[in-house]
Order: structure tokens, then C-alpha cells, then sequence
């Protein structure tokens, strides 16, 4: 009998981290080693022409597979690049926002000419703001049954109560479908996945958004229920500043989107691909899912 040879592509899946791979490869850390594995086909080059072809080409299969080629290499980078430079390859998702990006958008009209003339639509929106300007939120001593502090603002009652109807309504719906009229693309172009620590969409195979998690989603879906009615303009505001929207009234849940279960408040450390940054986090903790990320 044959002993089984092993699958080539099983070794070489083995040998992967999808930690600093693929999405979460460490853009920063890729630069310094490619250099690093040229200074080390220079140098064998030097002792032996033949032999530095083989090294510089196992170099870059180590960066390719690992991430890196010198062990330690993400941990120096977040140690000794300064922030301004990790912070333009940081592919972490900002904090507090429900949409990250939208690529390739091509259903998406936000180029609708207003019907009034001196209406203006902004490229930037003020979530606080525009809440309270439009009776969503109010100081917290001026809403019944409301438990912050009186400095603080809370929902109105009538926003909350809504929101909780629309809640009710889309949790047990077509994700995927709520997702794709969401993002306003056609839903047999969206694929979406979500777990306790991400939720992803992709649209035609490329990253269009990104939440922290399932029940951070159904909380901006709902959302979307809540502002198009109470917020003027709002058919015609971009997709992201709708987004922005939407997540924002994120930091106002009193209880799970998702399991409804009781959430809290805390400040963690939070490590992406290239840099640790210190945030306040909601998270439910029946369920474990993250609601909201706002950079402490």
C-alpha cells in the first residue's frame, strides 16, 4: 500500500498567517522585509552568484505566505514607524463608522440635481448636530423616562420607540437583501457575512462595506428606517454621509440590536493590521457582539 504523499497546497496553507495576509497584510511591514530580502540577495550575491537568485526567491515566498520574513516584524513596526505613516496603510475600519468604503458603486445616483436651488447638500455631516437640530435627540432632562445625565442627550421617545419597531421588524428578514438595498446595489451582486466580531458585504467579489459585527448592521439598517423620515434631504445625501448617519445613532442603544440583551461600556486596546489605538467600545455581553467603536 502507498503511503499518501502530502497535498502540496495543504503545506503551503499550513505555512499561511491569515493574521498578517491577504486583508490583513501589513502593508508597512511587506516594504521592510522586501528591502530587507534584497540587502540579502546583495549580499550573497557577493559570496555566491548562483545561490542569491534561490535566497531572494524563498525571501519573498516567506513574505508572501507569513506576512514578513524577520520574525517580530509587525511588533517593531507598531514600535518604531510613527503613527502619521501607520495610519496610511491602516486598513482597520474608523471607529464608529457602518460603512468603511464603496467601491464601484455604479447603481448609486448621488449626483441628483436638488429641486430647490439654495439647498445645500454637505460633503461632511455632523451626526450630533443634525440630531438634535431635527428633534432626535435632546438633553437627557428634557426626555421622559430617561436615565443619562442631565448634561448628556438621550432619544426622544418618539425616536426611540420607532427605532425599536424597526428593530422588531427587519431582525428576522433577508440580510443580504436589507444589505444590498442599503448600499443600493442590485442583491444578486452582494455577498454578506457576519459573526459576533465583523460583518462584511462584498459587491462583484470586492470589499463595499464593513460593521463591527451582525447586530452593529441591523442597528444602521434600522436607523435608515428612523432618519429618512425625520431628517430633510436625505434621498439626496450620499450613500457615506447616510452611513454616517446611521452609525451614529449607534451610540445612543440601550440594550442588544440583535439579542437584545444588556450591553456594555468599556475602553480596550484595538490591534489592526499596522498599529494598536485605544477606543471606547459597546458591546452586547449576552452575545459578545461589538455595536460601536469610538476612539478614546
Amino acid at each position: 500500500m502507498e503511503s499518501e504523499r502530502p497535498n502540496e497546497s495543504s503545506v503551503l496553507e499550513r505555512l499561511r498567517q491569515p493574521e498578517y495576509t491577504g486583508e490583513n497584510r501589513c502593508i508597512p511591514c511587506t516594504a521592510v522585509n522586501v528591502v530587507i530580502a534584497v540587502v540579502l540577495a546583495v549580499v550573497v550575491a557577493v559570496v555566491s552568484p548562483l545561490a542569491a537568485p534561490v535566497v531572494f526567491a524563498f525571501s519573498l515566498a516567506a513574505i508572501y505566505f507569513r506576512g514578513y520574513l524577520v520574525p517580530g516584524t509587525p511588533t517593531l513596526t507598531k514600535r518604531y514607524f510613527p503613527e502619521w505613516l501607520l495610519a496610511k496603510f491602516d486598513k482597520a475600519p474608523e471607529p464608529g463608522s457602518g460603512l468603511e468604503k464603496i467601491e464601484g458603486n455604479a447603481d448609486a445616483d448621488t449626483t441628483a440635481e436638488p429641486e430647490v436651488e439654495d439647498v445645500a447638500i454637505p460633503d461632511h455631516v455632523d451626526p450630533e448636530r443634525q440630531f438634535l437640530e431635527h428633534g432626535i435627540v435632546a438633553p437627557c432632562d428634557e426626555v421622559e423616562d430617561a436615565d443619562g445625565p442631565e448634561d448628556d442627550l438621550c432619544l426622544t421617545e418618539a425616536v426611540r420607540t420607532d427605532w425599536d419597531v424597526a428593530l422588531e421588524a427587519l431582525r428576522d428578514g433577508d440580510r443580504e437583501r436589507q444589505v444590498a438595498t442599503f448600499l443600493e446595489v442590485d442583491p444578486d451582486e452582494i455577498e454578506f457575512e457576519q459573526s459576533a466580531d465583523r460583518a462584511l458585504a462584498r459587491a462583484d467579489g470586492r470589499i463595499a462595506a464593513r460593521w463591527e459585527s451582525g447586530a452593529a448592521v441591523l442597528a444602521d439598517l434600522a436607523a435608515v428606517e428612523v432618519l429618512e423620515d425625520r431628517l430633510p434631504n436625505w434621498d439626496r445625501l450620499a450613500l457615506e454621509n447616510r452611513s454616517q448617519l446611521a452609525s451614529g445613532l449607534r451610540a445612543f442603544v440601550e440594550s442588544c440590536p440583535d439579542c437584545d440583551g444588556s450591553i456594555s461600556l468599556d475602553e480596550e486596546t484595538v490591534e489592526s493590521c499596522c498599529r494598536s489605538h485605544q477606543v471606547y467600545a459597546i458591546t452586547c455581553e449576552e452575545c459578545d457582539a461589538r455595536i460601536l467603536e469610538v476612539s478614546a
